[in-house]
């Protein structure tokens, strides 16, 4: 079984929470999945005060996916050896715990997915660069030919898209009339609104805007306080309490 959420932002504290408005983690097992779009914050300091929360997921026994998103630690992440894993690169932080690189398509539970993290932090202003904000966070011309390079492979056709940020059509245009929010420039915004008139998919999955929203039109699902589950009957989803 497939499940997704929004941010966690890494804090053990919070994390703890997870359980308690999740209850179908207890029955889980090595062959499910719960993926977060982003902002997952587990590689924060890059020495052991990530242990906690890393621990904390390392202990849940199903496995833990996540793209990232703006608030990651670029310079820990990119430490850890790239490996592949089910047909797309990724950053391999524990047994159980995969970072989801970007531009990447995945086979998991025989659906595909195309992962794609990163966006623009709206507060850099107000971080250090390197301690709480890192230039990382924006798609890489590299990596935006990776990405296009590897949906040709699958002829820009795949079951589901994970992302942190949204295409930028929709945020300035759907996302505004629910939540108002700084329009930033946003390249990685820009590129997922590229690929978002030419991709055949049946639903895209982001979090960032801290915010719950099912845009039907648009076919996407903006997660923050909700864990939705792929089943038959989709959308199912239960509130997250952090």
């Amino acid at each position: 079984m497939i499940y997704i959420t929004g941010d966690t932002h890494g804090n053990h504290d919070t994390s703890k929470l997870f359980l308690k408005s999740f209850p179908d983690g207890k029955s889980l097992s090595m062959d499910d999945y719960v993926i977060i779009t982003g902002d997952f914050g587990g590689i924060w300091y890059g020495d052991k005060r990530d242990d906690a929360t890393l621990e904390f997921y390392e202990e849940k026994k199903y496995m833990v996916l996540f793209v990232d998103g703006n608030h990651e630690n670029f310079d820990a992440l990119n430490k850890y050896p790239i490996s592949e894993w089910n047909g797309g690169k990724v950053h391999k932080i524990r047994d159980n715990i995969f970072h989801l690189m970007r531009g990447q398509v995945f086979e998991i539970d025989s659906k595909k997915f195309f992962t794609f993290g990163g966006g623009v932090s709206i507060d850099k202003a107000m971080r250090m660069p390197y301690v709480s904000w890192w230039p990382q966070e924006e798609a890489s011309y590299e990596e935006i030919n990776e990405a296009l390079d590897n949906l040709e492979k699958h002829k820009n056709k795949v079951d589901y898209v994970i992302t942190h940020a949204a295409p930028e059509s929709i945020v300035r245009n759907e996302l505004c009339q629910i939540h108002t929010l700084m329009k930033v420039d946003c390249a990685t915004e820009k590129f997922l609104n590229e690929i978002y008139h030419n991709l055949e998919f049946k639903m895209w999955f982001c979090g960032h805007y801290h915010m719950d929203a099912w845009i039907k039109s648009c076919k996407m699902q903006v997660l923050y306080h909700q864990i939705v589950k792929l089943a038959p009957g989709y959308p199912i989803a239960s509130r997250r309490i952090f």
